[in-house]
């Protein structure tokens, strides 16, 4: 009898130990696995973006702002790129087939973006490209269009050139696009309406490629932010949400 006595004893005290030590790994794995996701798709959609058809590829494989010498001259698709985003996202997570989950799901997903050639479009909870942005930015007081390439145009003299011809580096235009995407999509994720969460968020894209445990934007990029995701759990005192910031980008040159 005291044997059994001591078993109750044991399974009351360890019973729970085990099972929040496997909520616990369970929560580890639905992280990963939404994180992967999340980056899959993002890169999926970056390699969606541009047209495949001929002219445009010859164009861009001449170069980031070859020959026409302004900024319009790689062309995206961002319908086909956000389509491609859901349909590598659901996959990766098995839901391809359940379009009720895939609703619920997408409402957790507030921010799409595009870092464009020249411009900075974002689409809100919906999937309304509601912001298109030239990378207009200030330098010593003048002001310029930026584009990915070296290709850059002074505003007041509607002047092309090349970025050192204008005094500014490569480094620092560099910086300067990555700062502005940056504010940017700061700034829109804490004017959105749809709060999951009344949290503020700083997204992590670094000023340039010398940062080691971050990316920066050097090229035709995909954008998105997840927020408050559930998860499941076998924690019974424990419930967490998933929020991720990726992104999947893509580069030509020569």
């Amino acid at each position: 009898m005291k044997w059994f006595f001591w078993t109750l004893i044991f399974l009351a005290f360890f019973t729970p130990i085990i099972f929040i030590g496997k909520g616990i790994d369970h929560l580890d794995i639905m992280k990963d696995r939404y994180k992967r996701a999340l980056d899959a798709g993002a890169s999926s959609a970056a390699r969606a973006l541009i047209y495949d058809d001929k002219d445009s590829l010859d164009l861009a494989s001449m170069g980031f702002g070859a020959k026409t010498q302004h900024g319009n001259n790689i062309a995206i698709d961002k319908e086909n790129a956000l389509n491609w985003f859901y349909r590598v996202f659901y996959r990766n997570l098995g839901i391809e087939d359940d379009a009720q989950i895939q609703e619920k799901l997408s409402r957790y997903i507030p921010m799409k973006a595009i870092a464009g050639f020249d411009r900075l479009m974002i689409a809100d909870l919906n999937d309304q490209w509601i912001l298109e942005k030239e990378y207009l930015i200030d330098f010593k007081g003048v002001k310029y269009y930026f584009t990915m390439s070296d290709q850059v145009r002074e505003k007041d003299t509607n002047m092309w050139g090349r970025d050192v011809d204008f005094g500014i580096s490569s480094s620092e235009r560099e910086v300067l696009i990555n700062r502005f995407i940056r504010a940017e999509l700061n700034q829109f994720l804490a004017d959105r309406e749809n709060y999951e969460s009344k949290n503020t968020y700083n997204v992590k894209i670094a000023d340039n490629n010398l940062a080691e445990d971050t990316e920066s934007i050097s090229g035709i990029s995909f954008i998105v932010m997840a927020e408050g995701i559930p998860l499941s759990t076998l924690n019974p005192w424990k419930s967490e949400k998933f929020y991720a910031f990726t992104l999947g980008g893509t580069e030509i040159s020569r």
